[in-house]
């Protein structure tokens, strides 16, 4: 069992596989981080959006800040679920967006910058 990472006051930032969802301390540095909905152009705030873990959780990604994406509904099953949209957290700590070859051959990463705003 891996111990839990913590952030500046002592809140859990990472779980490792002790548990799925994002919730506590977790969930709100995922609010802090990504403001809303982390999809590039979407502007759904954190209440409508859930937890997205980069590698899922169920092939072995940990529950943590930096395996995780705050996505809406839509975004979080149509397009990466469903789609061939694929997220990465890049060295900076947030989360890029790389569209599938049949909308940009060149997959150029995409941020949402909508949150950042305000």
């Amino acid at each position: 069992m891996r111990p839990a990472v913590l952030g500046g006051n002592g809140q859990v930032l990472d779980v490792g596989r002790q548990r799925r969802l994002f919730t506590g301390p977790l969930r709100r540095a995922l609010v802090l981080r990504d403001r809303g909905c982390a999809f590039p152009g979407c502007d759904r705030p954190p209440r409508w959006c859930d937890g997205h873990h980069v590698r899922h959780w169920a092939d072995g990604g940990a529950t943590a800040l930096d395996n995780a994406v705050l996505l809406c509904g839509h975004h979080h099953h149509r397009l990466l679920h469903q789609g061939d949209w694929t997220v990465r957290i890049v060295p900076d700590g947030q989360p890029d967006f790389l569209p599938p070859r049949w909308l940009d051959p060149l997959r150029t990463p995409r941020r949402n910058l909508y949150h950042r705003r305000c």
